[in-house]
């Protein structure tokens, strides 16, 4: 990675933590202590997804998940990982799949759409790992990016033309 990138990532860190202060101290200011708790619990929750993420040992794809909303426009992920994950063997494959499952869904999306998705990482059986995408938002023609997954080697289906879900082995 290199300096302007490294700068670029904590510029939008930044933004993201000062987003979050102005929204604790807004409530805070207005005595909503309901909502400022539970402000205060989601901060805390995303911290310790992301302290999950950083400690799997796959800094590429950590980097890639960590960067992914201010990627693609279209797009906003949260994600979350199954307690000491070890991802180092797969890093660079959960990179790949990643970047490849996006490359699709940006070649069918709607302009107008915004996407909004969750990631789980999970242990699956046999010591395999588990990935299960969940998107909501509408696709135009929902055959066609089922179709260019599947050829991929996805496993995904989707309902009501706005749902997509896709199912990742790595062995």
């Amino acid at each position: 990675m290199e300096e302007k990138e490294i700068i670029g990532l904590l510029r939008h860190k930044r933004h993201d933590w000062m987003n979050q202060i102005q929204l604790i101290q807004g409530y805070a200011s207005l005595g909503k202590h309901d909502r400022l708790l539970d402000l205060l619990d989601t901060v805390k929750a995303e911290s310790e997804e992301e302290r999950r993420l950083l400690n799997t040992e796959a800094d590429e794809f950590s980097l890639w998940l960590l960067t992914f909303n201010w990627s693609y426009q279209s797009f906003r992920l949260t994600y979350s990982l199954e307690q000491g994950l070890d991802l180092s063997s797969h890093d660079q494959t959960l990179a790949a799949y990643g970047r490849r499952m996006m490359e699709i869904m940006e070649k069918y999306k709607d302009k107008d759409e915004l996407y909004e998705g969750t990631v789980t990482l999970y242990r699956g059986g046999q010591g395999a790992l588990g990935l299960s995408w969940e998107w909501d938002g509408r696709f135009p023609d929902p055959d066609s990016v089922l179709e260019s997954l599947q050829d991929e080697g996805f496993v995904a289906s989707i309902y009501d033309r706005k749902e997509l879900s896709i199912e990742m082995t790595i062995e």
